[in-house]
């Protein structure tokens, strides 16, 4: 008895094509991926017909120009705009600008997308080029997309981008005046009230007017013009990461630091009434939150005796040798 083989239908050919052209232009396609393609690509004369006729008409709609949005080019794949096809399966048009593995196109959005998070929130956003933004409490970021480059403001707070790789559109982001350009990385941004921080988790960044390289491991701090960068330990690298996982995490760090961080995740404000008190040592991790807050108070003042007392949202501490408040 002969082998029957059943072809595969036409939808299945054009759904499978646009992942494929997909997968085979993500950055980290593989030897053995371009082997899994030529093989289903010769199973079938379907197969590569799809394959062929979904490549051309999706380089014809890159060339129209890049100010195109998503939907303009599921439409292009209907047999109006696309004469001498007939498309079964006009949601392979999606999948292929789409797909979660990578493929990079762009589309200008008719505003800014802008992002917030409230105090105490921590919020991760996947963005349309592919990039990951994460958000720290009381935060927010306007992302701009052009032409020729990706532009993230950070108008307050803290984020962490991770960025896909387009060489033919860079990655900016702006905070305080400051610009920091991704070189194929992950980085930390903090805009503090008299400077932006800068660390680098993984790759490379450009900060500053100067174009400074900061390579991965390390912190730079930019001061209007200036810019000044220092290697940081494995230690001190998780401590300035660690609010992506919910916590914040000291290590023999004076009171009056520790105090000022939990204040970006908490109402209260810490008043510290004596130079004993601010410059206390102290370590451990907490949950970036205002209950992360109430566990620092409670330790302070059983822990380390300090004396605590609260008018609304104001915690005033200070050592027992310090005179009564008024």
């Amino acid at each position: 008895m002969a082998n029957v083989h059943k072809l595969p239908s036409l939808a299945q050919a054009e759904r499978e094509a646009s992942e494929w052209i997909a997968r085979l232009d993500a950055d980290e396609v593989s030897d053995n991926d371009r082997a899994l393609f030529e093989q289903w690509r010769s199973a079938s004369s379907r197969n590569a017909r799809a394959f062929e006729d979904l490549r051309a008409t999706y380089q014809e709609f890159v060339a129209t120009g890049p100010f195109v949005r998503a939907v303009s080019f599921a439409q292009s794949m209907s047999p109006v705009a696309v004469p001498g096809r007939s498309w079964r399966w006009p949601a392979v048009a999606a999948a292929v600008i789409l797909a979660a593995s990578g493929l990079t196109y762009w589309f200008r959005s008719p505003a800014p997308l802008i992002y917030r998070t409230t105090l105490g929130e921590h919020s991760t956003i996947a963005l349309p080029d592919g990039s990951i933004l994460e958000l720290n409490s009381a935060s927010s970021a306007r992302v701009e997309y052009e032409s020729n480059r990706r532009v993230v403001r950070l108008e307050h707070g803290e984020g962490y981008f991770k960025v896909a790789h387009d060489a033919g559109r860079p990655f900016w982001v702006v905070a305080g005046g400051s610009r920091v350009r991704a070189l194929g990385t992950a980085f930390n941004v903090y805009l503090r009230s008299s400077a932006v921080e800068v660390t680098v988790s993984e790759g490379l960044v450009k900060v500053g007017s100067s174009d400074a390289l900061v390579k991965a491991g390390e912190q730079a701090e930019l001061q209007g013009a200036a810019t000044s960068t220092r290697s940081l330990s494995s230690t001190e690298l998780a401590r300035a990461m660690s609010w992506r996982e919910g916590t914040l995490y000291f290590e023999d760090q004076p009171l009056s630091d520790v105090s000022s961080e939990f204040e970006r995740y908490s109402t209260l404000r810490f008043v510290l009434k004596d130079d004993a008190v601010r410059g206390l040592r102290v370590g451990g991790t907490f949950q970036a939150s205002p209950q992360g807050a109430e566990t620092l108070i409670t330790m302070l003042e059983r822990g380390f005796g300090l004396k605590v007392h609260r008018e609304a949202d104001r915690v005033y501490i200070e050592s027992q040798s310090h005179p009564n408040l008024k």
